[in-house]
C-alpha cells in the first residue's frame, strides 16, 4: 500500500481532499466537508484569470519572474463564498518552493491577478480574490515565507498584490487533515473551518482512503504523479465511464436511430458533476479520451460511428443490439493500459483529426 507520505503529495490526492471538504454531504460520514460548512463552494477547476495590460505589470513581471508574459494563469481551484465577498484562489503543490523555483512566475501572476477578479468573471463590480496554496503539511510554513515574501516584491513594484496563505495536507491515524497557520493569513469563514486541524477523510484502522475520490485522474500530471498511483487512477477512471456508458446504453429505449454519447456527459457523471466545473485548457483532451475508452470497446458494433473527437453514436434496432453493446462493454478491461485512459491519453492528437 502506498505510504501516508507519498499520498499525501500526490496532486490528484490533494484535489480530491479538497474537493470532499466542499461536497454538500449529510452529518455523521466518515467525509467531514468543512469547507462547505463554512460557506464554500466550488465555482470552478482551472479557470484563466486575467492579468492586466499595464505596463506598470509587465514591469514587475519582468523584475520579479524575468519575464513579462502575461499570458492567463489556471488555478487549480476557485471558490466561492456565500456569505463572504472574497473568492479563494486555490493552487496545490506536491512540495513547497523557494523564491529559485520555476514554480515563482506561476505565484506571482496568481497574486497579481487575484487582487480584483471582476475582469476575469466578465463583472462590472469588483470582485477580490485571495491565493491560497496546499501543500504537504511539513512544507507549509516554509511555502508561506515564500509567498509572502513575493507579496511584498509585487506590492514594491507598486502593482496591488493580494493576500497569500497557505494549507497544510497531512494524513495520520485519524485520516486526511487540512491546517493552516497562522490562522489570521485566511479570510474569516476560512479561518473559522480551520481554527483546528480539520479532519476532512476519516480512516478506519489500516483502510485505504483513496476509494473515496470525486476525480481519480486527471490530465497535465503525467510525470509528477507515483507510478503506482497513476496507474490506480486510470483504472478506476476507466472503470466509472464504462460503468455510466453501460448505464445511459441499457437505459436507452429501443429501437432508436440515434443515440449519442459524449465524453463531457461521461465524466460529468463519473465526477459527480465536478467535471461541469472544469474550464482548463486540458478540458477538450480530458472529454475526448473518456470517449476514445468507450469507442475502443464498441468499435465491433454494427450501428458505431464516431462522430469527432467528443462524441460517439449508436443505431440500437433491437433488444439485441442494445445487448450486445451492453456485453462488449461489460468485457472492457479497466486496468489495461493498452486500452484504458493511458492508452487515450497517449495517442497523438492527430489520431483525432478524422474525427
Amino acid at each position: 500500500m502506498t505510504s501516508d507520505a507519498v499520498l499525501a503529495a500526490d496532486p490528484v490526492f490533494q484535489l480530491n481532499v479538497l474537493l470532499w471538504a466542499l461536497e454538500d454531504l449529510p452529518d455523521m460520514t466518515s467525509v467531514q466537508p468543512v469547507l462547505r460548512r463554512a460557506g464554500y463552494r466550488v465555482e470552478s477547476l482551472g479557470r484563466p484569470l486575467l492579468l492586466s495590460a499595464g505596463e506598470q505589470t509587465a514591469s514587475a513581471l519582468r523584475t520579479i519572474t524575468g519575464s513579462a508574459d502575461r499570458s492567463p494563469c489556471r488555478p487549480d481551484l476557485c471558490l466561492e463564498n456565500q456569505d463572504h465577498p472574497v473568492t479563494l484562489v486555490v493552487e496545490l503543490k506536491s512540495r513547497g518552493f523557494s523564491h529559485d523555483s520555476s514554480n515563482v512566475r506561476q505565484a506571482v501572476k496568481l497574486i497579481i491577478a487575484s487582487q480584483d477578479l471582476a475582469e476575469s468573471y466578465a463583472e462590472t463590480q469588483p470582485r477580490p480574490g485571495h491565493v491560497v496554496y496546499g501543500t504537504v503539511e511539513s512544507d507549509a510554513v516554509r511555502l508561506a515565507e515564500t509567498l509572502q515574501g513575493l507579496h511584498e516584491s509585487i506590492a514594491s513594484q507598486g502593482v496591488p498584490a493580494t493576500p497569500t496563505a497557505t494549507v497544510g495536507i497531512s494524513i495520520d491515524d485519524e485520516g486526511a487533515k487540512l491546517s493552516t497557520s497562522p490562522l489570521s493569513d485566511l479570510p474569516a469563514p476560512a479561518q473559522q473551518a480551520l481554527q483546528t486541524p480539520a479532519t476532512v477523510l476519516h480512516r478506519q484502522g489500516e483502510d485505504d482512503i483513496r476509494p473515496l475520490y470525486v476525480i481519480p485522474w486527471t490530465p497535465g500530471i503525467e510525470g509528477t504523479q507515483d507510478p503506482e498511483l497513476q496507474a490506480d487512477g486510470y483504472r478506476e477512471l476507466t472503470a466509472r465511464i464504462i460503468v455510466e456508458a453501460m448505464a445511459i446504453i441499457g437505459q436507452a429505449t429501443v429501437p432508436t436511430p440515434t443515440l449519442e454519447i459524449t465524453g463531457t456527459m461521461l465524466l460529468s457523471r463519473a465526477t459527480f458533476g465536478v467535471f461541469d466545473r472544469w474550464q482548463d485548457t486540458d478540458r477538450r483532451q480530458f472529454a475526448a479520451a473518456a470517449t476514445d475508452v468507450m469507442a475502443r470497446a464498441l468499435q465491433s458494433l454494427g450501428g458505431f460511428q464516431r462522430q469527432h473527437r467528443d462524441t460517439i453514436s449508436l443505431s440500437l434496432s433491437s433488444h439485441d443490439e442494445q445487448a450486445e453493446a451492453v456485453k462488449l462493454l461489460e468485457q472492457a478491461r479497466p486496468a489495461d493500459k493498452m486500452t484504458n485512459l493511458e492508452a487515450a491519453v497517449n495517442e497523438a492528437p492527430r489520431l483525432f483529426d478524422e474525427y
